[in-house]
């Protein structure tokens, strides 16, 4: 399973890569929402992990994005950022992503999430 990575920080990518990796995904990383979107072209990922703020294009317009396109698969979307109001949470979940990863976290707080994630995603929730 494929799965990018979108964050201005390169420690998260690479934190947030190596969780990734424990769980048997093929990781891409993507360090604004342009390269972002790029790769999601081209590798119709499984899932994708993003920051809420990106250079050139935010996450939630990256989200806009990908959930307007109709002609491939929609991967599995979560936030993983700072959430400085629930607003922020509200309006990521109304706008399509599939979760939010509040930081700081660990690698059971990103399980437990992408579980949840993968059996409503298959519409065994």
């Amino acid at each position: 399973m494929d799965c990018i990575i979108a964050d201005d920080s390169k420690i998260m990518r690479m934190l947030l890569s190596k969780i990734m990796s424990n769980f048997g995904y093929n990781v891409t990383e993507a360090e604004n929402g342009d390269e972002l979107l790029k790769n999601y072209m081209s590798i119709q990922p499984d899932l994708i992990i993003s920051d809420w703020e990106l250079p050139l294009i935010d996450g939630i317009d990256v989200l806009y994005s990908i959930r307007h396109d109709k002609k491939v698969k929609q991967p599995i979307f979560m936030f993983c950022a700072y959430a400085k109001d629930d607003n922020i949470i509200s309006l990521a979940l109304n706008s399509g992503a599939d979760d939010f990863i509040m930081r700081p976290f660990d690698e059971d707080i990103i399980a437990s999430k992408l579980k949840m994630a993968i059996l409503i995603a298959k519409g065994l929730i």
